[in-house]
């Protein structure tokens, strides 16, 4: 054994390294100070498109952000702002209701991702309502107020030469699946709902009463479960639903009762909420009725209708306001195969979950989780928020249109039950309405 020369420093000990540590290799000297504005087109094009199939449009725009050349060799959402590779799927707008200024949170249920957005765009313009699936509908801030797609994600606007119609609480939907798109704008107060295409000179105005009010109940289900099936396949659930509308007032039944057995003596059927959902390319129906839920899958071709038991790894959010999937894998604390609500008591509310397959329903928290405030129910401020109350807290709330606060005074728009989703009358769905 070599002697230790005197003076030499004692031998350093190595480090204990755990089995999971990973190696890093050094960089190679040829990647030091590399250009990386001269990779080949080829690779540039192969990562741009990987990009758009994962649906990470946002950062295929912080690719094309780099340099010039990247910019030169990828195609700009800009250009065209219906291209389909380039528009936002399940994404939602989280702090919608809470923020005034143009920082908004935006939110991927399929992939977990929270994306932190600075929309200046949002200057220019009056917030009319978000889509479940992440675009913004606007309107000019001056006159005529004419309403604009935006995408968050790329910056593109869709304009069209309608003027928005100064209705307070609006879901909206845009349709791609014709010539051009189809904006479609729904006013649970009024029970009107009004539609155009960007070279229509005004909205078409569609009123839903007597005979004809369940055609809105139906397309209020849909757009408030951020139905993605298109017109026609609408069109298919719509045929299946008045079968079954039929078929009840044959035998004189509630639909609360066709759709829930044992129905308990206390459970009342106005205090029902339904909605359609795309889900697997299955068409769905979610209802809830107090702390009873089903989830119903349709196969319109067949005339066939069965109780859901599984949804495989995602769970189901409920509101009075919407309803939407999450992949319980991509956020934490979120059971798979459960379908998540809020059970009003007084002024106070709790979170729920009901399980699918085992039909065990059971309160997540003992705290009260949601208080109301100013007509509406808001977080509790004392503690802190998990993203159960955050997505929760996104299915009960809808944001005024900018544009109707602004021209109305505040009060004249909505009474109290009105601006309460908790409470809300005129935009909650009773099947009784939808049937008859």
């Amino acid at each position: 054994m070599a002697a230790v020369p005197v003076g030499a420093p004692p031998p350093a000990k190595r480090k204990k390294e755990g089995p999971d540590c990973l190696e890093t290799s050094p960089v190679p000297p040829a990647m030091v100070g590399a250009d990386w504005s001269s990779l080949p087109y080829d690779l540039l094009r192969r990562i741009a498109d990987t990009l758009q199939d994962t649906n990470d449009v946002d950062c295929y725009m912080d690719l094309r952000a780099v340099c010039r050349h990247w910019r030169s060799t990828t195609d700009d959402p800009r250009s065209d702002a219906t291209d389909p590779r380039f528009r936002p799927r399940q994404w939602i707008v989280l702090d919608e209701v809470f923020t005034s200024d143009t920082r908004r949170l935006l939110v991927n249920t399929a992939s977990g991702r929270c994306l932190h957005r600075e929309l200046p765009q949002l200057r220019d313009h009056h917030v009319v309502a978000t889509t479940l699936g992440g675009f913004f509908v606007l309107a000019d801030k001056s006159p005529p107020h004419t309403a604009r797609v935006f995408n968050p994600l790329t910056g593109g606007l869709i304009s069209f030469n309608a003027p928005v119609p100064p209705e307070g609480k609006v879901a909206a939907a845009v349709c791609f699946g014709m010539a051009s798109p189809m904006l479609t704008l729904l006013c649970d107060s009024s029970r009107k709902h009004y539609t155009a295409f960007p070279d229509s000179e005004c909205f078409i105005t569609h009123e839903h009463e007597h005979q004809h009010k369940h055609n809105y109940g139906i397309l209020r289900m849909a757009i408030r479960g951020g139905f993605d099936g298109g017109l026609q396949r609408l069109t298919q659930l719509q045929d299946v639903v008045f079968k079954i509308n039929n078929s009840m007032k044959l035998v004189q039944v509630h639909p609360a009762q066709f759709l829930f057995n044992n129905l308990p003596e206390t459970a009342d059927p106005e205090d029902m909420v339904c909605f359609l959902m795309e889900f697997g390319g299955q068409a769905l129906m979610i209802a809830k009725l107090h702390r009873l839920i089903k989830v119903i899958k349709f196969e319109p071709e067949h005339d066939v209708r069965a109780r859901l038991q599984s949804i495989g790894r995602f769970a189901i959010f409920v509101g009075h306001a919407r309803c939407l999937a999450v992949d319980a894998d991509k956020f934490p604390s979120v059971e798979a195969n459960c379908v998540y609500y809020i059970e009003r008591l007084g002024s106070s509310a709790h979170m729920c979950k009901y399980n699918l397959q085992d039909e065990k329903d059971e309160r997540v928290s003992d705290a009260v989780d949601f208080v109301k405030h100013n007509k509406q129910f808001v977080l509790a401020a004392d503690r802190p928020f998990t993203i159960i109350h955050l997505i929760a807290s996104y299915t009960i709330k809808v944001r005024d249109s900018e544009l109707a606060s602004q021209q109305i005074p505040f009060g004249e728009v909505f009474d109290e039950d009105e601006t309460s989703p908790m409470f809300m009358d005129g935009g909650l769905l009773h099947l009784d309405e939808l049937y008859h």
